[in-house]
């Protein structure tokens, strides 16, 4: 199976998570859905490429048509429903960003977060404990990078703020990672598997 190289990761991930918490689904009501996310904001997908990524998603054999609807003197509209590879392909990604801490980009990680729920509690309480424990790791290579950079006299001494910044935004994220980690704990949201 062929995959579009021109969509981004986080294109897929969105489309695929979406379809598979409003299946069956058509393209202008996941579009419209996702802009009340404000996902060109944080993910910077525009409201057109929901159209092309659905097409794009059927080719690669992750999506398919599951019929027409038509309202009104609209038009005709298509909707989409997962394919069992696709629901493998969206699990797939959900633990490789689940279990992978991006340093410098935060869109993996809200994406993460808006489809959580098709994951298992357990495995999302242990992937966020898992992050936690990263993003130790993480700050501590900051530092280093940045111990690096001031005995180096080839980069400006500015170059320091990026890692610093970076490391600004991990102990946030970890500080997120800690307290979503209680609320679903105390039983906040409903996971694949359980009754909601």
């Amino acid at each position: 199976m062929t995959y579009d190289g021109d969509m981004s990761a986080t294109t897929r991930l969105v489309v695929l998570g979406a379809v598979h918490r409003f299946q069956p689904a058509h393209g202008y009501f996941l579009r419209r859905e996702l802009m009340t996310w404000h996902i060109d904001e944080w993910a910077n997908i525009q409201p057109g490429s929901v159209y092309n990524a659905l097409r794009s998603l059927e080719n690669d054999g992750l999506l398919a048509e599951n019929g027409t609807e038509t309202a009104g003197n609209r038009p005709e509209r298509t909707t989409y429903r997962m394919t069992k590879e696709g629901e493998i392909e969206l699990l797939r990604m959900l633990r490789d960003t689940l279990w992978t801490v991006e340093v410098f980009d935060t869109k993996p990680v809200m994406v993460l977060t808006s489809f959580m729920f098709a994951l298992q509690r357990e495995e999302v309480l242990a992937g966020l404990l898992h992050r936690v424990t990263e993003i130790d790791a993480r700050i501590a290579s900051n530092t280093y990078r940045i111990g690096d950079l001031s005995a180096s006299t080839s980069p400006p001494r500015y170059v320091r703020e990026i890692f610093e910044l970076a490391t600004a935004r991990l102990r946030g994220e970890q500080q997120w990672a800690r307290e979503v980690s209680e609320r679903i704990r105390a039983g906040d949201y409903v996971f694949a598997g359980e009754a909601g």
